[in-house]
Protein backbone atom coordinates (compact mmCIF):
# COMPACT_ATOMS: atom_id res chain seq x y z
CA UNK A 1 0.00 0.00 0.00
CA UNK A 2 1.57 3.31 -0.63
CA UNK A 3 1.23 6.43 1.50
CA UNK A 4 -1.07 8.44 -0.50
CA UNK A 5 -3.41 5.76 0.11
CA UNK A 6 -3.03 5.59 3.56
CA UNK A 7 -3.37 8.31 4.29
CA UNK A 8 -7.18 8.55 2.84
CA UNK A 9 -7.77 5.53 4.76
CA UNK A 10 -7.04 7.20 7.79
CA UNK A 11 -8.91 10.26 6.77
CA UNK A 12 -12.06 7.84 6.24
CA UNK A 13 -11.18 6.47 10.09
CA UNK A 14 -11.12 9.82 11.05
CA UNK A 15 -14.78 10.86 9.40
CA UNK A 16 -15.72 7.56 11.17
CA UNK A 17 -14.69 8.43 14.58
CA UNK A 18 -16.01 11.94 14.24
CA UNK A 19 -19.25 10.38 13.52
CA UNK A 20 -18.86 8.29 16.54
CA UNK A 21 -17.65 10.83 18.93
CA UNK A 22 -20.41 13.05 18.11
CA UNK A 23 -23.07 10.41 18.85
CA UNK A 24 -21.11 10.00 22.44
CA UNK A 25 -21.80 13.53 23.03
CA UNK A 26 -24.90 13.92 21.78
CA UNK A 27 -25.60 10.82 24.06
CA UNK A 28 -23.21 12.25 27.22
CA UNK A 29 -25.89 15.93 26.57
CA UNK A 30 -29.07 13.76 26.91
CA UNK A 31 -28.46 11.01 29.65
CA UNK A 32 -24.83 12.19 31.35
CA UNK A 33 -23.83 8.01 31.42
CA UNK A 34 -21.20 6.30 29.31
CA UNK A 35 -23.05 2.79 28.63
CA UNK A 36 -21.60 -0.21 27.72
CA UNK A 37 -22.66 -0.10 24.10
CA UNK A 38 -20.44 3.28 23.39
CA UNK A 39 -17.73 2.12 25.57
CA UNK A 40 -17.47 -1.02 23.27
CA UNK A 41 -17.55 0.86 20.01
CA UNK A 42 -14.90 3.04 21.13
CA UNK A 43 -12.85 0.11 22.07
CA UNK A 44 -13.30 -1.22 18.41
CA UNK A 45 -12.93 2.29 16.92
CA UNK A 46 -9.38 2.16 18.70
CA UNK A 47 -8.36 -1.07 17.25
CA UNK A 48 -9.07 0.02 13.90
CA UNK A 49 -7.19 3.48 14.58
CA UNK A 50 -4.22 1.25 15.74
CA UNK A 51 -4.48 -1.07 12.41
CA UNK A 52 -4.35 2.28 10.50
CA UNK A 53 -1.24 4.06 12.38
CA UNK A 54 0.44 0.88 11.42
CA UNK A 55 0.11 1.23 7.24
CA UNK A 56 1.11 4.70 7.51
CA UNK A 57 4.35 3.79 9.82
CA UNK A 58 4.85 0.64 6.73
CA UNK A 59 3.88 2.94 3.80
CA UNK A 60 6.70 4.54 4.17
CA UNK A 61 7.86 8.34 2.67
CA UNK A 62 5.60 10.00 0.42
CA UNK A 63 6.99 9.76 -3.57
CA UNK A 64 7.63 12.88 -4.87
CA UNK A 65 4.96 13.17 -7.64
CA UNK A 66 2.24 12.52 -4.47
CA UNK A 67 3.66 15.03 -2.07
CA UNK A 68 1.08 18.35 -3.62
CA UNK A 69 -1.81 15.26 -2.67
CA UNK A 70 -0.56 14.15 0.21
CA UNK A 71 -0.15 17.42 1.89
CA UNK A 72 -3.94 18.40 1.06
CA UNK A 73 -4.99 15.12 2.77
CA UNK A 74 -2.44 15.88 6.00
CA UNK A 75 -4.38 19.39 6.16
CA UNK A 76 -7.82 17.78 6.22
CA UNK A 77 -6.55 15.09 9.06
CA UNK A 78 -4.70 17.62 11.42
CA UNK A 79 -8.17 19.47 11.00
CA UNK A 80 -10.16 17.12 12.13
CA UNK A 81 -7.76 15.66 14.67
CA UNK A 82 -8.00 19.10 16.38
CA UNK A 83 -11.62 18.68 16.39
CA UNK A 84 -11.96 15.74 17.72
CA UNK A 85 -9.79 16.65 20.53
CA UNK A 86 -11.70 19.64 21.76
CA UNK A 87 -14.89 17.22 21.62
CA UNK A 88 -13.26 15.00 22.98
CA UNK A 89 -12.20 17.21 25.89
CA UNK A 90 -16.47 18.60 26.06
CA UNK A 91 -17.44 14.48 26.35
CA UNK A 92 -15.26 14.73 29.16
CA UNK A 93 -16.03 17.27 31.29
CA UNK A 94 -19.73 16.19 30.49
CA UNK A 95 -18.64 13.00 32.34
CA UNK A 96 -16.84 14.26 34.60
CA UNK A 97 -20.19 16.77 35.55
CA UNK A 98 -22.10 14.26 35.85
CA UNK A 99 -20.01 11.67 37.61
CA UNK A 100 -19.35 14.31 40.59
CA UNK A 101 -23.38 14.80 40.37
CA UNK A 102 -23.96 11.32 40.71
CA UNK A 103 -21.72 10.90 43.98
CA UNK A 104 -23.61 11.45 47.03
CA UNK A 105 -21.78 13.75 49.67
CA UNK A 106 -20.99 12.78 52.74
CA UNK A 107 -22.28 14.11 55.66
CA UNK A 108 -20.07 16.20 58.33
CA UNK A 109 -20.70 15.28 61.67
CA UNK A 110 -21.54 17.97 63.85
CA UNK A 111 -18.89 18.88 66.82
CA UNK A 112 -20.45 17.68 70.19
CA UNK A 113 -19.51 20.44 73.54
CA UNK A 114 -17.96 16.78 74.96
CA UNK A 115 -15.88 16.45 72.15
CA UNK A 116 -14.93 20.10 71.72
CA UNK A 117 -13.80 20.04 75.87
CA UNK A 118 -11.57 16.57 75.62
CA UNK A 119 -9.69 18.68 72.36
CA UNK A 120 -8.99 21.27 74.17
CA UNK A 121 -8.21 19.29 77.42
CA UNK A 122 -5.66 17.24 74.93
CA UNK A 123 -4.12 20.51 73.57
CA UNK A 124 -3.51 21.60 76.86
CA UNK A 125 -1.65 18.36 77.79
CA UNK A 126 0.51 18.23 74.91
CA UNK A 127 1.60 22.10 75.54
CA UNK A 128 2.44 21.38 79.45
CA UNK A 129 4.39 18.00 78.21
CA UNK A 130 6.67 19.82 76.37
CA UNK A 131 7.86 22.29 78.76
CA UNK A 132 6.75 25.70 76.90
CA UNK A 133 3.95 27.99 77.74
CA UNK A 134 1.16 28.58 75.00
CA UNK A 135 2.39 32.05 74.80
CA UNK A 136 5.68 30.93 73.81
CA UNK A 137 4.89 28.35 71.49
CA UNK A 138 3.30 31.27 69.58
CA UNK A 139 5.89 33.35 68.93
CA UNK A 140 7.78 33.48 65.60
CA UNK A 141 11.26 33.24 64.93
CA UNK A 142 12.39 37.26 63.73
Amino acid sequence: MNTLAALEQYNTLCDEISDYMHEENAHLRASGVDEEMLVTKKRHMIGKLEGALEFLRLSGPVKSAEHAASCEVRKKVLGKILKLLLLSRESEQLLLKNNVRAVPRAEVPQPTPKKVISAYKAQKTEIRMSGTSQAEGSWSVW
